[in-house]
């Protein structure tokens, strides 16, 4: 017998604007701007308007109008659009991308759906110590791109020196951060680091985080972060399931977790 022909799916919205450039819809009806080149997001975006779609449904779960937010790896600015959403014309969202390649495209999407009011970029790389830092990246991939290190895979080809600030530097006038979101590529252990004033007084901070515990041992001493995080700083942890459920996850387990996201609160989120 025959398979049965496939459903006719409606055309999603896209518009190739040269120079490897191009315009697309979400799935939620907003405008976003991306790089042709890149194999990694607009793929999917261009084609389902979506990306990481439990990522997505946790910060519509765990935001709230007014909330003050800080994003470290905005990329081409999916998330930050979903987050400005969320936190509405009375929130705040400090979005940090350090890459040059990405920062026009982000841009022009905070601008195109007129979230400049509530969405302040930060063209630097948020670390633990503030300088100029070497940043690599594969150009195949455009939201692959992470402070260098001596020995990594050939295909990160491209490197860039980049301005580096702490959060605790860049955010100091903010009495207190409701949820951090951070996709670092291995460097939020640094970002953590250069936010523990703004963590200290943020009693209901959430985080959201992607976690790759190989990649961030590269550059940290994990267990050290850990025992940091779940005993003085007093967060517990939950791996970010299918559909955006959360399921706990003991702070010993967190070296052997297999890459994915993770969410961190004091209280049950």
């Amino acid at each position: 017998m025959p398979l049965p022909p496939p459903p006719v799916r409606p055309a999603q919205p896209y518009c190739y604007l040269g120079g490897n450039r191009a315009l697309a819809l979400t799935h939620r009806g907003q405008m976003i701007y991306l790089d042709t080149r890149d194999l990694g997001l607009t793929p999917h975006i261009a084609v389902h308007g979506t990306w990481e779609m439990d990522v997505e449904a946790v910060l519509g779960r765990l935001l709230r109008r007014g909330d003050r937010v800080a994003e470290v790896g905005a990329n081409m600015g999916y998330h930050t659009l979903t987050m400005a959403e969320a936190v509405g014309p009375e929130g705040l969202v400090h979005s940090f991308e350090a890459n040059p390649a990405v920062l026009p495209l982000l841009r022009a999407t905070i601008a195109v759906n007129g979230f400049g009011d509530r969405v302040t970029l930060h063209p630097v790389a948020a670390l633990d110590v503030p300088g100029e830092v070497s940043f690599s990246s594969d150009p195949d991939h455009i939201g692959s791109g992470h402070l260098a290190f001596e020995g990594e895979a050939p295909n990160y080809s491209q490197r860039v020196t980049v301005p580096a600030v702490t959060l605790d530097a860049a955010l100091d006038d903010l009495p207190s951060l409701d949820l951090l979101r951070m996709d670092a590529e291995g460097s939020e252990p640094q970002v953590l680091r250069g936010a523990a004033g703004l963590m200290a007084r943020s009693p209901g901070l959430r985080v959201v985080t992607e976690w790759s515990a190989p990649m961030m041992a590269v550059r940290s001493d994990l267990p050290a972060l850990i025992g940091w995080l779940g005993g003085e700083l007093g967060f517990r942890f939950w791996r970010v399931a299918r559909g955006g459920a959360l399921e706990a996850v003991a702070a010993q387990a967190l070296p052997d977790l297999p890459h994915g996201e993770l969410v961190m609160t004091r209280e049950a989120p």
